[in-house]
């Protein structure tokens, strides 16, 4: 089993990107399905409205996850929970609406999807990661033959901890997203879980993580916490990683990073 795993959707350019060749990466890479973090797609790189979740899902990504953005942009509170290929951070406190864990099958087997919230950096209210994973996993033990997991997060030492920690919990993917920088760590833990700490970016690669440097220069030279990012503009980069698993163990054989330079 090949699984084709995107990196955060970054605003117009990003999207775009990913719809002229996410075909032509699925041609030749022909993964079983394709996941994608799609909490920057919309408005100056802020959620992820219906318009948007129906460009991407044409373009041919079959699961999406979330992240901090989450609910920035209001219209995901119209349709989250209507569709079924669509998780946000499990762990987000005061906050019911949509799923923080999807079941589906493929090729006859079941494939648990989970998404999570660092706690290090991150504003989000969130309840502890590692216990709300143990509490995914241990109350749908029996059904599911592989857990994925996105971990969104701002560190990278919690983000390889809490996947060297569900390595031994048998969760066969761990990605992480939020950073929007490609990292190149990817590895098998402990022979049970493809891991890599940042999957990377599909948008502007000159850009501050895909915002256009003058306003996030005076935001931050100026501390002016009002001045709004504005999407940049320019050359597109797609970040991946390609993950293959043996078909009857559904054990990680190996995990590529993927870079695209249109």
């Amino acid at each position: 089993m090949k699984i084709l795993i995107l990196g955060d959707i970054y605003g117009e350019d990003g999207k775009n990107a990913v719809a002229s060749y996410l075909p032509f990466m699925k041609k030749q890479l022909n993964p079983n399905f394709v996941i994608a973090n799609a909490e920057n797609v919309s408005q100056g790189g802020k959620g992820l409205t219906k318009k948007d979740y129906d460009y991407l899902l044409n373009s041919g990504i079959d699961y999406f996850t979330m992240g901090n953005h989450t609910f920035r942009n209001k219209d995901i509170y119209n349709y989250i929970d209507k569709v079924d290929n669509l998780i946000r951070p499990a762990n987000l406190e005061d906050e019911d609406k949509g799923k923080g864990f999807i079941i589906f099958k493929h090729l006859n087997k079941r494939i648990l999807l989970f998404n999570l919230l660092g706690e290090v950096y991150i504003s989000n209210k969130v309840k502890n990661p590692f216990k709300i994973a143990d509490k995914i996993l241990e109350e749908n033990k029996d059904k599911y033959d592989l857990a994925i997991l996105d971990i969104h997060a701002e560190a990278t030492a919690e983000k390889i901890v809490l996947a060297n920690y569900l390595s031994k919990k048998n969760v066969g993917i761990v990605f992480g997203t939020h950073t929007h920088i490609q990292t190149a760590d990817e590895r098998i833990l402990n022979n049970k879980t493809a891991y890599i700490t940042d999957v990377g970016m599909c948008g502007v690669f000159d850009s501050a993580i895909g915002a256009n440097f003058d306003e996030v220069e005076l935001k931050m030279s100026n501390n002016n916490k009002k001045l709004k990012f504005i999407e940049a503009k320019g050359n597109v980069r797609i970040n991946a990683i390609l993950v293959t698993l043996y078909d009857n163990s559904l054990k990680p054989m190996s995990i590529e990073r993927i870079v695209i330079n249109p």
